[in-house]
């Protein structure tokens, strides 16, 4: 399990830094605002799971706050090297174990652990299914970011930079 997870981790940041190139490559006006706030969105909550999951919430992380492009790149590093230090320091038990949390709305919840971290790939994933649709619709094309992609693409050396 723990090698699957730092695997999604890993796509996740490769896919992640695929569409970081590819705004590079366009005027940030040609970006759609809603992009802006979906990636800023996806990479906040990334980080908030991660502190719930640790037992220390950082409830200062507004995960609808709009983040300035080169914060949001920096932001996606540190969460992938953050992430992959737990999985790598984590066993099956830790995976396993039901945690408790709060919502923005201050209603608990209980999960297990290995569901959240699925939770945020998945949730990474879908977002960045609506920038491809969003680009679209601008007539711009986006990035392939599919899982098989990064599969065959995979070096073992990606940087997380």
């Amino acid at each position: 399990m723990k090698e699957h997870f730092i695997r999604l981790f890993t796509y996740n940041h490769w896919a992640n830094h695929r569409y970081f190139d590819f705004f590079k490559t366009i005027p940030t006006e040609k970006i759609p605002h809603r992009i802006h706030l979906l990636v800023s969105h996806v990479l906040t909550a990334q980080k908030l799971w991660l502190t719930r999951i640790k037992g220390n919430p950082d409830l200062s992380i507004h995960i609808w706050e709009i983040l300035p492009w080169e914060t949001l790149e920096k932001l996606s590093v540190e969460n992938t090297k953050n992430w992959l230090n737990y999985l790598q320091n984590s066993n099956q038990e830790e995976f396993d174990r039901i945690m408790s949390y709060q919502n923005f709305q201050k209603v608990d919840y209980e999960n297990i652990v290995s569901d959240i971290i699925i939770q945020c790939i998945n949730h990474a994933t879908y977002h960045r299914a609506q920038y491809a649709i969003l680009l679209r619709q601008q007539d711009i094309a986006p990035p392939n970011t599919d899982f098989i992609t990064f599969a065959r693409e995979f070096d073992s050396n990606l940087a997380l930079g």
